[in-house]
């Protein structure tokens, strides 16, 4: 059976042996200066995650599959979910055993778009500044927010957090009982045209093989 896109993480980004990857919200500004000595900024656009990945030296077995993957997510509308492996879960809560079975959710969206409350956790959970969190949105298609956590927040006796500032902004479309992923939360992603490397080969060994990617809201 062909694969479905976008990939989900077990079938291509958890099995990279990833070595190094940057993973970024650059800003999309554009600036003026005025003859008063003003700076004057714009948004041009939404913040999109992007990075570049590296994987460590394989052996030619083991490069095999991720080259011939990577292979079918060059053509176009081909996809991936991708996410941070620096920090796939909460900082207290490195293998996700606190949170168990949990099925944490939007509770509130407040006002301006950069804070937010979190509903069914575990009394206590704690959320970190630097932390990741993820939901889908929309319809038609749907589509996967990823933010960071700016300031965090504890969860109470009834499993509800205090105010939770995230970057960047939330987007419209998200909606209170969203589920909200905090282990592993991706984008969806794209690769970038002509950026990928297919690594040095020698006889036993591929060596460099990396990628960059850019999130998608198709």
């Amino acid at each position: 059976m062909a694969l479905a896109f976008p990939l989900a993480r077990e079938t291509f980004f958890d099995l990279l042996p990833v070595q190094r990857i940057t993973f970024d919200c650059p800003e999309q500004v554009q600036i003026a200066r005025t003859g008063g000595g003003e700076v004057l900024a714009a948004d041009l656009g939404p913040r999109l995650w992007s990075g570049e990945v590296t994987l460590g030296r394989l052996l030619r077995a083991e490069a095999a599959p991720v080259q011939a993957l990577l292979s079918v997510l060059r053509g176009a509308g081909a996809s991936f979910l991708a996410y941070d492996v620096t920090r796939p879960a909460p900082l207290v809560d490195p293998t996700g055993a606190l949170l168990g079975a949990a099925t944490p959710t939007i509770h509130e969206l407040l006002a301006g778009s950069r804070e937010i409350k979190l509903a069914g956790l575990p009394e206590g959970y704690v959320i970190s500044s630097g932390d990741y969190l993820g939901f889908a949105y929309g319809t038609g298609p749907v589509r996967q927010a990823l933010h960071r956590v700016v300031t965090g927040g504890v969860a109470d006796a009834g499993g509800i957090t205090g105010t939770i500032e995230v970057t960047p902004p939330l987007r419209p479309g998200a909606s209170t009982g969203a589920a909200v992923d905090l282990i592993k939360p991706a984008i969806k992603a794209v690769l970038e045209p002509g950026s990928i490397d297919a690594g040095a080969v020698s006889r036993w060994l591929t060596e460099g093989i990396s990628f960059r990617f850019l999130q998608t809201l198709r």
